[in-house]
């Protein structure tokens, strides 16, 4: 397939095409071919309804295995990929790539060879072209019955297809479309679900990551669903669901949404406490002050007609919300500063703001000795979707030219970036864009093109915090170095987050192996797949909620929107539940099929019991074969059928196909 593919792209339809059009083409084939079919070829290995029970841990093992691939595949395969180093990169995407395709290769060996041993099902003919034409058919009849000639409508819309396509289709397209009617409230369910990997991942970047002296980066937490899965289908299985013996897939699935509402709630409350600990940007018509403080003293600043804000030695000060106009500000130091005598201690200046933006001010002490301001430019000191602590360094030079200053920031013992001050700075003042650093200790120096100017430091950061290193040249030679957090590190540590993962993964499990079970036990023998499918179409179209919410932003607190999706799931499911309940529950068809491609008889066998459909009565069938020392089926076959009622005796022959 690679050889195939490189042809295809070098010789016919270009490398775009064969990536966009080939490649995914064949990813959603095969998606399209397993998903389905897996979940409904395993519940035909099992004889309804004796196996009742066991084809529902049959679906709880099944979903405990596919949140096992997902827990490898976010766990082992990025932990391969960067532990190997190839083909000239730090990390190995070949191996990361290869080794699920690998795992995929062992998983088809794996099945192939398990054939003989599987209860596979023949499909009669096509019941999809079947189910469609039968539909279109009831549907045109019905537009164009006439009460007045016709008589009274028919029941169901379908009925109108009954001659033509008999009363066996027919009822089961109506268990068919009572089953897709039950489906319509699922995809917000899914839709909710899968923003653990948008809106969760996000709120979890602003939390206080530190776990036994290893910081987590957000992404990594969407391990987690997949991993309380697994822990909690044996739980349920063995402790949660047996206290509710009763409760048949539609109420698990119903109680397993308000659980996820439930989730969105806890979500909701863990964002109005992150929201309260970080630093909130003004709004459209409004402005904030950031004071940083870098002299060695205390600092008074004074904004005209809003009061006095007071900054520490080498402190920040944050004043906001303000009304969006010019600000006059006073700022007042000692007249003695850590040793030094400030010629002049008071300084004034007028400042323009911008709407929706903070205001940068830095207080420092110029050459001769005079308190001053350095205005940077306006931020919003927003922090990194990562998590990742971010940096900006500000260089405030002295009355004359910076002389081409270079600064370098490394962590870890790796160099991070480089910022170059030119010779000429906007008011003295020089300032870097933002970097992303890992969170920790990192290492800073600052050197002349000369060499004459030279001073090297270290500072800390932690996840989620936005800093700003203000280096102060004073004589030819660098004054302070003084690291601040104008938006503070994140407060809240990770494990409020918990409760909500917990409450989704315990949701899932409910809703999603309810869902799956319902949809095979209640669909007719003919159409599990199609039923299946229609699930997994509701998961889609979920994922597709999920891409235009992510895209939106209709509500200014995060935590509100939280709410708002807690309200409408909440809401969905008792429209779920006003549904269900209006479902008549199918008893579960039996499962003897003529179409099962295992023999009903093998060689060697002594009594075998049938359950037929149409009675309970059991057959016991005495198998005697003309040849007992080969191990091949005999040509022909002996049999006799003894019913239990008259003990008659019969004997059939049976050929081999």
């Amino acid at each position: 397939m690679p050889l195939m593919g490189a042809i295809l792209a070098d010789n016919f339809i270009g490398r775009y095409r064969s990536t966009s059009m080939i490649g995914l083409a064949l990813i959603a084939t095969g998606t399209g071919g397993i998903k389905p079919c897996v979940a409904a070829f395993g519940g035909d290995q099992f004889r309804l309804p004796e196996d009742n029970q066991r084809l529902q841990s049959f679906f709880s093992t099944f979903y405990c295995t596919v949140n096992l691939g997902g827990f490898m595949g976010m766990v082992v395969t990025p932990a391969l990929r960067r532990s190997v180093m190839c083909f000239g990169d730090d990390a190995c995407y070949a191996l990361g790539f290869g080794f699920p395709a690998l795992l995929v290769l062992v998983s088809i060996i794996i099945f192939i060879a398990g054939k003989p041993w599987y209860r596979i099902k023949q499909p009669r003919d096509n019941v999809t072209l079947k189910f469609a034409a039968c539909a279109w058919y009831a549907f045109r009849k019905r537009l164009r019955h006439d009460p007045n000639t016709d008589g009274p409508p028919l029941e169901h819309w379908l009925d109108y297809s009954a001659e033509k396509y008999g009363p066996k289709l027919v009822s089961d397209m109506k268990v068919v479309c009572s089953i897709l009617y039950l489906y319509l409230p699922v995809p917000i369910f899914w839709s909710l679900f899968d923003q653990q990997g948008s809106r969760w991942t996000f709120q979890a970047s602003r939390l206080r990551s530190e776990v036994f002296g290893m910081t987590l980066m957000p992404d990594q937490l969407q391990v987690m669903n997949p991993a309380m899965v697994l822990v909690m289908i044996p739980v349920c299985s063995g402790g949660v669901w047996p206290i509710l013996p009763d409760l048949p897939p539609l109420q698990k699935m119903f109680i397993g949404g308000m659980l996820a509402a439930m989730a969105f709630v806890s979500a909701g409350i863990l964002q109005i406490g992150i929201e309260r600990s970080t630093l909130q940007v003004p709004g459209h018509d409004q402005t904030g002050l950031v004071v940083l403080n870098t002299l060695a003293c205390p600092v008074e600043i004074a904004v005209r007609g809003e009061g006095i804000a007071p900054v520490e030695t080498h402190g920040t000060a944050l004043t906001s919300p303000l009304p969006h106009r010019n600000l006059g500000l006073t700022a007042t130091c000692p007249y003695h500063c850590a040793g030094r005598i400030i010629k002049q201690h008071v300084v004034k200046a007028e400042l323009h703001t911008v709407a929706g933006m903070f205001m940068p001010v830095i207080v420092g002490q110029n050459s001769d000795d005079q308190i001053r301001f350095y205005f940077m430019d306006p931020n919003q000191f927003g922090k990194s979707l990562t998590g990742k602590p971010k940096l900006k360094v500000v260089y405030v030079g002295d009355t004359g030219p910076n002389k081409n200053i270079s600064i370098t920031v490394e962590t870890d013992k790796r160099l991070n970036d480089i910022y170059y001050v030119s010779d000429a700075p906007v008011d003295h003042i020089g300032e870097s864009a933002y970097m992303c650093l890992q969170p920790g200790k990192f290492k800073w120096h600052a050197s002349s093109a000369s060499g004459e100017l030279s001073g090297s430091g270290e500072g800390y950061v932690r996840a989620g915090g936005v800093y700003v290193l203000c280096l102060r040249e004073r004589l030819g030679r660098l004054d302070a170095a003084v690291l601040h957090a104008p938006n503070p590190p994140n407060e809240l540590h990770l494990a409020w987050i918990v409760p909500q993962y917990l409450l989704v993964s315990i949701a899932e499990i409910m809703f999603a192996v309810s869902g799956l079970e319902f949809s095979f036990t209640q669909a007719p023998k003919s159409m599990k797949t199609i039923t299946i499918a229609a699930w997994y179409v509701s998961v889609a179209f979920g994922n597709l909620i999920v891409i235009l919410i992510a895209q939106t932003k209709i509500f200014e607190s995060r935590a509100s929107e939280f709410f708002v999706y807690a309200a409408a799931l909440a809401i969905a499911m008792l429209i779920f539940w006003r549904m269900a309940q209006g479902y008549n529950t199918r008893d579960i068809e039996g499962d003897a099929s003529s179409t099962e491609s295992r023999p009903l008889l093998r060689h060697r066998s002594r009594i075998i019991s049938v359950h037929s459909l149409s009675s309970t009565s059991a057959r016991a069938y005495g198998v005697r074969t003309q040849d007992r020392q080969t191990g091949m089926w005999p040509p022909r076959a002996a049999v006799r059928l003894a019913t239990p009622s008259s003990g008659d005796m019969r004997v059939t022959t049976l050929a081999k196909d």
